[in-house]
């Protein structure tokens, strides 16, 4: 070769590597959080080689995970013209992604044809388990509810269950942290569900194999909690199961799982308690469920709402929650209708409305449970260690407590009242009246023993509360 074309196969050479390193850099600022940093650089980079579909699927992938669809479309549509085969399979995906599962089958084709040109070189098929998602998507298509979502939240992910206003009737929604005995191991992250009772707790942790298993226990008395058990050997589906919630009625279970049945990530699923566990959950299908993840169904009987949270909006570090209206008897759109995919992918909040339905009154009985706790009056104060302060009957988790509480209450009121006639004798006695001397020797004797009583049942409060 000559030396003109080395040097021209050097430079060619040195160019690629710095592109690649660029391509890092990239990537780099993506995992960094600076996705749009990441995109123009990607841009640049496809200016520098307006011929390499290589590079364009890149920024596809980049724009379709800051969701920007359409710029994800874009640079797709054009890597497929330079003759990248990932860019068909990344347009199949996409299809199915937005339920366009006819488009999906067709490209997912067209991949798979791709592949098979050319004898010399075999090319791996990376399409995974693509056949059996959009096979999931055409039947949850089929069996979409018909729901009404009255409101949604854009709400920090990491906290996203505080956003969540259930009566005390339905349970509470916990941080490991803040409700789990030290040596209960949790996943990361999960949520704890107590009933009204607070005497069960429901969450999720590494099972023996390491995946995510729902785990249940219940209080014994005092300060102490049962071993924690699986909930139920077949909730797992061979994935991850997480966010449980149970139904006041003890018997229908809601909560996470990203197995084989889930149509990608976490979906949400229901089973019911049998004789001697939960049976077999059956995904609850769309519009709950979408191809990302979706969890921590609620359901608050109370004020007739449910809430469930979701990534699909696909904004960095933040869920969105979605409030509806649940119903006893399901009822599906026309899979005929024009507005079928609209409908399962919740595209407007709005079209799922009904006229006739008051949701500023449904909203007014949500707003007065968050106030709920401002308007209860102060009762009085004591400091539940992990738990807080309470000041009012309401606060307290248990009927234990709460009697005990009232029982500690009324010893206080008598031994405050002794002490004042005691006080009042004392005064008498330093103004010299002797009378009340005896009385006075017998009484403090009597306050003494009361004191150590009430810190006796001061300290039964406690316990059985926590």
């Amino acid at each position: 070769m000559k030396p003109k074309y080395l040097a021209l196969t050097a430079i060619a050479a040195l160019a690629l590597n710095l592109a690649a390193a660029t391509v890092d850099d990239a990537r780099r600022l993506a995992e960094d959080g600076d996705t749009a940093g990441a995109i123009e650089m990607m841009r640049s980079l496809v200016a520098e080689q307006p011929k390499n579909g290589e590079l364009r699927k890149q920024l596809g992938d980049m724009c379709l995970g800051a969701g920007d669809d359409a710029g994800a479309l874009e640079a797709y549509t054009e890597a497929r013209r330079l003759g990248d085969r990932e860019a068909v399979l990344a347009l199949a995906e996409m299809a199915n992604l937005e339920y366009r599962t006819d488009d999906a089958r067709s490209l997912l084709e067209d991949y798979r044809k791709l592949l098979k040109k050319g004898k010399r070189t075999v090319h791996p098929d990376n399409s995974g388990d693509l056949d059996d998602r959009i096979d999931r998507t055409e039947n949850m298509l089929g069996r979409v509810e018909q729901i009404e979502v009255i409101d949604s939240l854009i709400v920090d992910a990491d906290d996203f269950f505080r956003h969540y206003r259930l009566s005390a009737e339905s349970g509470s929604l916990n941080a490991p942290a803040d409700v789990l005995p030290t040596n209960f191991k949790a996943a990361e992250p999960t949520v704890v569900y107590e009933p009204e009772s607070r005497r069960q707790m429901i969450w999720a942790a590494p099972d023996t194999a390491g995946n995510f298993a729902l785990y249940s226990t219940s209080a014994l008395y005092g300060n102490l909690w049962e071993i924690p058990t699986p909930l139920g050997d077949d909730l797992g589906e061979g994935g991850d199961a997480n966010y449980p919630f149970l139904m006041p009625d003890g018997i229908t279970l809601y909560f996470a799982n990203d197995g084989e049945n889930s149509l990608g990530g976490l979906d949400i699923f229901i089973s019911r308690r049998g004789d001697d566990s939960f049976l077999q959950p059956q995904n609850i299908g769309m519009p709950y469920n979408s191809p990302y993840d979706d969890y921590m169904l609620a359901i608050d009987e109370l004020t007739g709402t449910g809430w469930w949270a979701t990534d699909r909006n696909r904004i960095p570090g933040k869920v969105t929650i979605y409030v509806f209206i649940p119903s006893d008897l399901r009822r599906n759109v026309d899979p005929e209708s024009p507005d079928l995919i609209a409908r399962a992918r919740l595209t407007s909040i709005k079209d799922t409305w009904n006229p006739e339905t008051d949701r500023r009154a449904i909203i007014e009985r949500i707003v007065a449970l968050k106030n709920d706790t401002k308007s209860r009056p102060h009762q009085f104060e004591i400091a539940i260690p992990g738990r807080g302060v309470y000041t009012n009957f309401d606060d307290f988790r248990t009927p234990q407590a709460r009697a005990a509480m009232k029982k500690y209450l009324e010893n206080l009121e008598k031994v405050t009242s002794a002490e004042r006639s005691i006080e009042a004798m004392r005064q008498a006695y330093g103004r010299g009246d002797r009378s009340d001397e005896e009385f006075i020797r017998q009484g403090e004797k009597q306050l003494e023993a009361a004191r150590a009583a009430l810190i006796t049942l001061r300290n039964d409060v406690i316990t059985l509360e926590r």
